[in-house]
């Protein structure tokens, strides 16, 4: 895009439609990014509105221009920083009053603006009748309804957002008047707005109220625009004084946002009580709640991911179809067309490229991570997630933790690597720090798990692993709050409706999330196939082994176990794998399974893990959670190695 291209920016609530929005206006034609300083991905796209090509970014949840998270800063400096062109706020119609407070401070910014009312249909299904027209009149722009599940409503959006763009960006005044119950702090807010005299994309006056909770990035970009003068060092200092100043204007602007929408929102005479909504009280409350968690996770993990993913799919794939039909054809072609014996190790054969690469993405990590991101993608689209982020917030208060560190949690045992990116969505740094170290400790992949269910017997070795990780999992917990204190936030996280699954949207979210890891794992097991190629041909895989040798043999496991460990901090799925080809050469007794089950599970993070970790929290953290997992990953094989050495329990493997 040429420099001064028109660019619309889509804000609004976390679980509103903005990415539904984004993805119908681009046709995916999508690029993420992390926005420059931070590791907050945004997600950019190009839409043709009227034959002009427009660059579209889809920013994350906001709740207010005064924000709290990385996430909501980031947008804010987004807005702050450039004028855009055009701003969307897309808004869930049926919580309109509660989205209307973030209407009024776009408004009060003076960005271009169009006001989306997203799901209209349910609003309607509900019984709420919603006047966009009175709505569009009392707040100075336009009101579109819309339901985006179904595009309903986009015409009208490209149209609208054609008619503003070609009005050159023209927003409202950034004047909208609500009153504050203390004077003083409003006079305040007036001296600092009159003494801002930088350019920037919003209103002095939205400014000026943002710089009421502002962070490092926004008070570096005020700094470097206005000089910090002392009078400005004055008025941002004399803020200060008020303790309550972001209650005092959020009180303030939902007090207009009630006078705005006298008239405009009908609610029936009795709201029905639907079964979606009875449903969802069966689902919060923990007498009934947790057996439906329980249940969902056995059939989720266990059953779907475990034995029909691990089990039942890579029998098909990795057995059947490949070693039975394809490694032979590629050994064939390898043993004809290559002469070099050396270039055949490197391409086929046993620890080959097109053999072992090819064999352990397709045929093993594939199905189970193509498992797990579709039964992922169910629970968070049909709305359960959230539902059960609720459900054990308590739970997640006795770990350090609030219970939206149960989305990034969750998606750990997708992919670590991942999860840790999600935490960003968490409120404090601390939140950060101890969901990082619990995904790094103690939180299997798919691919770990996956196939370490389908590995051990049902019965004693499948709870001598669990009862390993849950070991683990509160001495990381303990840890965390030794080292990072206790919980500081209140839980706050938006609880969207229960849906049916539309199953296009989850096939495309799974489609695109297994993209998103043959884009990270192909390149990387391509490369660990070169790399094994190394180590055997200058004989350095021997010296590999004899090194692990006393660790083996404290743990009682036989020295080529040395390999699921190296390919376990390479690739955690790639470990499991190891392990796979391991137990299934009968090289491993049942106790020596379980042993390194549990040793390989809580061993160190892989190194794409550990190259996320040092980016999003440093040097000192990293080399914390490398020490802290190596020595809990000893500790706990050799504590299910003293365990299964009793005969009594020995008789139960």
């Amino acid at each position: 895009m040429p420099p001064g291209s028109p660019e619309l920016i889509l804000v609004g609530h976390p679980n509103v439609g903005k990415s539904r929005l984004f993805n119908l206006l681009t046709r995916k034609q999508v690029a993420v990014s992390n926005y420059p300083g931070t590791t907050v991905e945004l997600t950019h796209g190009k839409a043709d509105i009227n034959g002009k090509t427009i660059m579209v970014v889809d920013t994350p949840g906001l709740y207010s221009l005064e924000a709290v998270s990385p996430e909501e800063q980031v947008t804010r400096l987004i807005l702050v920083e450039k004028r855009p062109s055009l701003v969307i706020q897309v808004a869930d119609a049926r919580n309109l009053p509660r989205m209307l407070g973030l209407t009024l401070e776009l408004l009060e910014a003076g960005v271009p603006l169009i006001l989306v009312l997203n799901m209209m249909d349910e609003a309607k299904a509900s019984g709420l009748t919603i006047n966009s027209t009175l709505l569009s009149r009392r707040l100075g722009v336009p009101v579109i309804p819309a339901a985006l599940i179904s595009g309903s409503g986009l015409k009208q959006i490209r149209r609208t957002a054609s008619e503003l763009l070609q009005m050159d960006g023209s927003g409202s005044d950034g004047i909208i008047k609500y009153r504050l119950d203390s004077p003083p702090l409003a006079r305040a807010l007036e001296r600092l707005a009159n003494a801002l005299h930088g350019n920037y994309g919003i209103s002095r006056r939205a400014l000026a109220t943002a710089l009421l909770n502002p962070d490092p990035s926004l008070k570096a970009l005020v700094a470097k625009r206005e000089g910090m003068r002392p009078e400005l060092k004055l008025y941002l200092q004399e803020l200060k004084q008020y303790d309550h100043a972001l209650l005092t204007v959020a009180t303030a602007r939902r007090r207009a946002a009630t006078e705005l929408l006298k008239g405009v929102i009908s609610y029936p005479d009795r709201e029905p009580f639907s079964f979606a909504e009875k449903i969802s009280t069966i689902l919060v409350n923990p007498l009934s709640g947790w057996p439906v968690l329980l249940l969902v996770l056995f059939f989720g993990f266990y059953q779907f991911v475990g034995r029909f993913g691990a089990g039942t799919l890579v029998e098909l794939l990795e057995k059947r179809l490949f070693l039975e039909r394809l490694a032979p054809v590629l050994n064939y072609w390898g043993e004809l067309y290559l002469p070099w014996d050396w270039l055949r190790e490197l391409l086929v054969m046993d620890y080959g490229i097109f053999t072992l690469g090819l064999r352990y993405t397709f045929a093993i990590i594939l199905p189970i991570m193509a498992c797990f991101f579709l039964f992922f993608s169910i629970v968070e689209d049909s709305g359960y997630l959230p539902r059960a982020a609720y459900l054990v917030n308590r739970a997640m208060e006795a770990v350090g933790l609030s219970g939206k560190a149960v989305i990034p949690l969750t998606l750990g045992f997708g992919c670590g690597t991942l999860a840790v990116l999600t935490t960003r969505t968490l409120d404090s740094r601390r939140e950060r720090l101890q969901a990082s170290l619990l995904l790094s400790l103690s939180i299997p992949c798919s691919a770990q798990l996956g196939l370490i269910l389908a590995l051990l017997p049902a019965g004693s070795p499948i709870y001598l692993w669990l009862g390993a990780l849950l070991c683990a999992f509160i001495a990381a917990a303990r840890i965390g709050r030794t080292l990072f204190g206790a919980a500081e936030q209140t839980f706050c996280l938006e609880i969207p409706p229960l849906r049916p699954p539309q199953w296009g949207a989850i096939l495309r979210k799974t489609a695109a999330r297994l993209r998103w890891y043959l884009k990270e794992v192909m390149p990387l097991f391509a490369g660990i196939s070169v790399l094994m190629w190394f180590l055997r041909q200058t004989g350095l895989i021997d010296l590999i082994i004899r090194g692990f040798q006393p660790v083996a043999s404290s743990l009682g496991l036989p020295s080529e176990a040395a390999l699921i460990f190296v390919y376990g901090f390479l690739r955690r799925d790639y470990g499991a794998a190891g392990l796979f080809d391991l137990a299934r050469s009968s090289a491993l007794s049942p106790g020596q399974l379980v042993v390194a089950a549990v040793a390989l599970t809580l061993f160190l993070p892989c190194a794409a893990q550990c190259t996320v970790l040092l980016r999003e929290h440093g040097l000192g953290f990293t080399a914390l959670v490398i020490a802290t997992t190596a020595l809990v990953a000893w500790l706990g094989g050799m504590a299910i190695h003293l365990i299964i050495s009793i005969p009594a329990i020995a008789n139960f493997l």
